[in-house]
């Protein structure tokens, strides 16, 4: 038989091809530092900034009369608010070896790594206090939670108008119109000058609005804009008195597992991968007692707590006195764990979880001992075992003149190490880069910064 040469064996001779260039990664539109004022700290000045307001006087009731005796003294007082400073990093070791081993610049693509992980981290940091705003309107403004939000509650002229309304109520100025003490305006002017607000929606939400259906002849894209103006970063139009930008980096609330209470589906709540069981052991808990729990997924690319199940419950044996979770093994997640016990007063309900352990990576195993006495759980997107839609819950942040600030000692910090002989490093086998930031995001005054919790189409 006579030798054959095929393609499987002469590909040991070919030459193999790397593109020069690399491919891009795909867009994330972040805009939540672009809306904040910006705060210097000096150094020196311990990691609390303050901020002081003097609140308005009472008015007088009562006119003065003609006997010429002054009125009583007025009072009036200050607020104060504070805001405790975080400092964040993240570091790449890069080897020599893996340096001559790869055809593209190495050090320059960790640089724009750390440079993209930097501004994710700083725009989820704002966006979550944002979300611990107390002023917020849920669905159409006629219901007070989020469990109760349904699928038809989406966002449209009523809702904004509702938005509206309160902001101007509230004496919350439009953008680039600066808050004033009381003054005179001649009748054919108006409270906010002609300014807008701001609203940040992601492009789910933004979808339900340009509809034809829903807002034909009210919406102005920024290609139809009469004059020239500065646009806001990934701003897609007006409506309503607000410009509207896009963001594709913010929260989705979504429910993780069963949206009713788990029973054919045991332990695990319906979430994949979940292993929940009862042991025995020398744990806090109490046998033969009714536990509840819930979990939060979090995306290690956003940050945010996004997927949440319903409380769950599941009940000790006689000797059972601690509760193991394993978590789903899915990689590029990690989880928060809430616990509650019905003997000591919980309902499985928000107020009553309380958080266990944060950031638990995929396949973690976790021994629950004893009741937490952390800080209570998010939000549920829905009321446990009603199984109610929506399945979906979309943020929409709206904000006036000086909604929110950003304190800071200084602006993302990059650092990499010398190419030199160092102890712990003699042989020059490796460099480091990384980045450092110290800051934090303050809503100084709630009625300045509204956020609508509404479901979507898309």
């Amino acid at each position: 038989m006579a030798n054959e040469i095929v393609a499987s064996t002469a590909a040991y001779d070919r030459e193999k091809f790397l593109a020069a260039q690399l491919v891009s990664r795909s867009m994330i539109r972040m805009v939540a530092a672009s809306l904040c004022d910006k705060v210097t700290m000096k150094e020196g000045a311990g990691e609390t900034a303050y901020f002081v307001r003097y609140s308005r006087m009472y008015l007088p009731t009562t006119a003065l009369s003609d006997d010429g005796a002054d009125p009583a003294n007025s009072t009036f007082s200050l607020e104060e608010f504070s805001v405790g400073l975080d400092e964040w990093g993240d570091v790449i070791t890069i080897t020599t070896r893996a340096v001559l081993n790869t055809k593209h610049p190495l050090m320059q693509e960790a640089m724009n790594l750390l440079a993209d992980n930097a501004a994710r981290v700083m725009d989820r940091e704002i966006q979550l206090v944002w979300m611990a705003g107390t002023n917020v309107r849920y669905g159409d403004g006629s219901v007070a939670s989020r469990v109760t939000i349904t699928n038809t509650m989406k966002l449209d002229e009523n809702v904004i108008g509702g938005a509206r309304v309160q902001l101007v109520n509230d004496g919350a100025p439009a953008k680039g119109m600066k808050s004033k003490d009381a003054f005179q305006t001649n009748a054919s002017g108006n409270f906010i000058g002609g300014g807008s607000y701001v609203a940040v929606a992601g492009p789910q939400v933004l979808q339900d609005l340009s509809r034809p259906s829903v807002s034909l002849g009210t919406w102005a894209s920024v290609a139809t804009y009469a004059n020239a103006r500065a646009l806001y970063n990934f701003e897609v139009g007006t409506w309503m008195n607000m410009r509207w930008v896009e963001s594709n980096f913010i929260p989705q609330f979504t429910t993780l597992g069963n949206s009713t209470v788990a029973v054919a589906d045991g332990a695990s709540g319906g979430v994949t991968g979940l292993v929940v069981n009862p042991l025995s052991g020398s744990g806090a808990l109490t046998a033969s007692t009714t536990y509840f729990w819930k979990l939060v997924r979090k995306s290690l690319l956003r940050g945010f707590g996004e997927a949440i199940t319903i409380a769950h419950s599941t009940a000790t044996g006689v000797s059972e006195e601690n509760m193991e979770f394993t978590m789903p093994s899915t990689a590029g997640y990690v989880y928060d764990l809430y616990f509650d016990s019905e003997q000591g007063g919980g309902t499985g309900t928000d107020a009553t979880l309380k958080l266990v352990a944060s950031n638990l990576a995929a396949s973690a195993v976790y021994s629950v001992a004893a009741v937490g006495t952390g800080a209570t759980a998010p939000g549920s997107l829905r009321s446990s075992g009603d199984g109610a839609d929506p399945t979906t819950i979309h943020p929409v942040f709206i904000h006036a003149d000086e909604s929110c600030k950003w304190v800071g000692f200084y602006n993302t910090r990059f650092y990499i190490t010398k190419d030199e002989s160092t102890i712990g490093n003699v042989t020059r086998r490796k460099r480091a880069i990384g980045y450092t930031f110290f800051g934090k995001a303050k809503i100084c005054d709630q009625t300045r910064l509204l956020r609508l919790e509404v479901a979507s189409t898309f």
